[in-house]
């Protein structure tokens, strides 16, 4: 009797039991299902563009012959003028490689007097004659060469103004009349020298 009761306790047990578990796990009436969270995964990181470069300093060397303008920062006359005397310039622009200042404007430099003659009696001419020396430039003489630049002072029997003569240094001559070099003159020379700064230059930034 004791074995009959326990199978019949067993069957009911075995029928409620999905009962249960159907119970749990259906929504309530009425309501709505429920929500389960998943996780979204991260996007993939965009592709970084192409890096600047920062600028390296770079070791370079500027030719001889290389151009450069200069003005006259001191009056030079022929009435005052002495062979040997040095005069006032610097540099009215700035001497550039590959769009880097190297040597920037305003530098001051030295230029010579290599000949002088004073206007003499019945028209006999005048003559200066000029040659650029040096730009001062980190402590030290930069050579400097070919100096070109246009300056007359009027003859004084038929009012023509001179002509410039270089050959090398600037030198013009003029009949009757004081020559001079006027502060603000514009004049072109060149490097005399191959010129390497002590302090490397940047070169421009470059992309990837």
């Amino acid at each position: 009797m004791l074995k009959i009761l326990t199978t019949v306790t067993l069957a009911g047990l075995a029928c409620l039991l999905p009962s249960a578990l159907w119970a749990q796990s259906a929504p309530p009436e009425g309501g709505t299902p429920a929500v389960v969270a998943t996780e979204t995964p991260a996007p993939d990181p965009k592709p970084e563009g192409p890096k600047l470069e920062a600028p390296k300093p770079e070791s370079i060397t500027i030719p001889n012959g290389t151009p450069i303008v200069v003005v006259i920062t001191e009056l030079v006359s022929t009435r005052t003028a002495k062979v040997g005397d040095m005069f006032a310039l610097k540099l009215a622009e700035p001497l550039l490689w590959n769009g880097t200042v190297v040597i920037p404007e305003g530098t001051p430099g030295k230029g010579e007097v290599i000949d002088t003659g004073k206007p003499g009696m019945g028209g006999k001419p005048g003559k200066l004659v000029l040659a650029a020396r040096y730009l001062e430039f980190e402590g030290r003489q930069v050579p400097i060469r070919a100096l070109k630049m246009r300056m007359g002072a009027q003859d004084n029997v038929s009012g023509a103004m001179a002509a410039t003569i270089v050959v090398g240094v600037f030198g013009l001559a003029v009949t009757g009349g004081h020559m001079e070099a006027q502060v603000g003159m514009m004049a072109t020379a060149k490097l005399g020298a191959d010129f390497t700064p002590t302090t490397p230059v940047e070169t421009p930034a470059a992309s990837q």
